[in-house]
């Protein structure tokens, strides 16, 4: 078997996120607050205060670059759920959120849930 090339050659670990045409970078987190990141995100009391401190803590740099460039706050909270999604789950999830958290905004996803209840029912009824 061929040896394998070293990672830090060509995998860039950070998170890069776009926002009105600039590129913010977010630094990958090391093992041990990776570890306590995962932990977070499945910690369902989480506090809206300290989720900002977490996502503050995590954005570092870039949010002072976003801070700087007028990026609303509403942008840079977004942002932030990104990184702790990413860099705390998986960069699917982080991906996820990036893409479709305002969904619900125009979306009544508890009418969309429950509409799919109503076709399973439906079909299992008529499978009977």
């Amino acid at each position: 078997m061929a040896a394998l090339r070293d990672l830090a050659e060509f995998y860039d670990p950070d998170l890069s996120l776009p926002i009105g045409g600039v590129i913010y970078k977010v630094k990958s987190p090391g093992v041990t607050e990776a570890d306590r990141l995962r932990l977070l995100v499945l910690d369902d009391t989480l506090s809206a205060a300290k989720e900002y401190d977490e996502i503050v803590k995590i954005l570092g740099p870039a949010r002072e670059e976003m801070a700087r460039n007028g990026i609303p706050d509403t942008m840079a909270m977004h942002a932030g759920r990104t990184a702790l999604l990413h860099f705390g789950a998986s960069p699917s999830l982080g991906r996820a959120n990036w893409q479709f958290a305002q969904l619900a905004d125009f979306v009544d996803i508890q009418a969309v849930l429950d509409s799919s209840t109503a076709d399973d029912e439906a079909k299992d009824a008529r499978a009977e």
